[in-house]
């Protein structure tokens, strides 16, 4: 990596001048051309993409264990690299874009990173580097991550999942939880980025975890949540906490046989708002398999298995979103499309060779 100009150091050399030097330093001249902080990333709300984060500003990440948090971050991250990901988030600035875990191993960090690799569809992006810092102690962490960014010529946009690792004790040490969120804001004021962090709930109650949580959500550009939908496990729900910047309507995604996460096209989340809804638009129906008789399902099928009897999972979901407009007349997206497909088979009318990389089969086909 090259290295650039220490705005860190020249900051600490700054602490060091008189309180005169500071003030004026700090003084906010009406005259002077400010210019509003550039986006890091959009997202998609009804037809429009609005802004979702900006840089000079951290966000965070939050919700109960196993919710799909990471996935969440993946999908992010993959479109700052990729500069979109399924026409649902935007990144409209370009540079290096970095992944720092301090939770999971070195294998496991490497899948994630591999998965953003695969969401962004790039083997191995010249513009994404990750890191897993599990076996180092608190404070090296923290010094690891400045070090990184320092030497790191064009930040973008930064991942650090799991902040709480970053000291010792953060929940209920109020000192050491200012320390993070310190450096956080150093980190993307000076930097010119935007650092995405994700801090769990707690254990017993749907809340940010101690004096880090609380810290966080007051300095932080936007608090989001991930939660599984009661009715189906499958499915994870994204809800605005607290944003700065417009606030987006919630949106749900789930994974695909791939492992990878994909947006639910159409997805209606439920409103957790008491107020009457007697006078609110109806609401958008998600187009499911149940629209379709098992008969139009089966022709579907067959036309989507037409080509091929044996598809990589990329080449079926492309067919059968062909298949589904050549048949029943309805236009699905790509999200849509995978959906369908993860229906099929958990129907048990689709089956796979093998259940990491083999190819799909139709299985009325096989036993006709």
């Amino acid at each position: 990596m090259s290295t650039i100009a220490n705005p860190i150091q020249q900051n600490e050399t700054e602490s060091r001048l008189p309180i005169e030097k500071l003030i004026e330093a700090c003084k906010v001249e009406l005259s002077e051309d400010l210019a509003p902080a550039p986006l890091a990333l959009e997202i998609k709300n009804g037809d429009v993409f609005i802004p979702l984060f900006s840089k000079g500003n951290f966000s965070i990440i939050t919700g109960p264990a196993k919710s799909r948090k990471t996935f969440l971050t993946s999908m992010l991250m993959a479109s700052a690299v990729n500069g979109e990901f399924s026409n649902f988030f935007s990144c409209p600035t370009s540079g290096m874009n970095i992944l720092f875990d301090t939770e999971q191993s070195k294998y496991k960090t490497q899948q994630v990173a591999k998965r953003v690799c695969s969401l962004s569809r790039n083997s191995n992006p010249e513009n994404f580097e990750s890191y897993s810092l599990r076996v180092l102690e608190p404070h090296l962490r923290l010094e690891v991550i400045e070090q990184v960014l320092l030497k790191t010529l064009n930040l973008n946009y930064v991942v650090i999942d799991g902040i709480i690792d970053l000291a010792i004790d953060p929940i209920t040490q109020a000192d050491q939880a200012q320390t993070i969120m310190s450096k956080l804001m150093k980190w993307t004021e000076e930097f010119g980025i935007h650092i995405t962090c994700v801090l769990h709930y707690n254990k017993n109650a749907a809340t940010l975890l101690g004096h880090l949580g609380s810290f966080s959500h007051r300095k932080a550009d936007a608090i989001i949540e991930v939660l599984k939908d009661k009715e189906n496990p499958g499915i994870s729900v994204v809800t605005p906490v607290d944003c700065r910047e417009s606030e987006f309507k919630p949106f749900a995604f789930s994974i695909d046989s791939e492992g990878m996460p994909y947006i639910l096209e159409g997805f209606v989340v439920k409103s957790n708002n008491r107020s009457s809804s007697k006078d609110a638009p109806p609401k958008k129906v998600s187009l499911s398999i149940d629209d379709f008789s098992p008969e139009i399902n089966q022709q579907i099928l067959a036309k989507a298995f037409s080509m091929e009897s044996h598809q990589r999972y990329s080449d079926l979901w492309h067919n059968i979103k062909i298949s589904v407009k050549k048949i029943a007349n309805k236009d699905i997206g790509d999200s849509k499309a995978k959906e369908f497909l993860l229906s099929y088979q958990m129907q048990g009318k689709i089956g796979k060779e093998d259940i990491k990389q083999g190819k799909y089969y139709l299985i009325e086909s096989e036993t006709t």
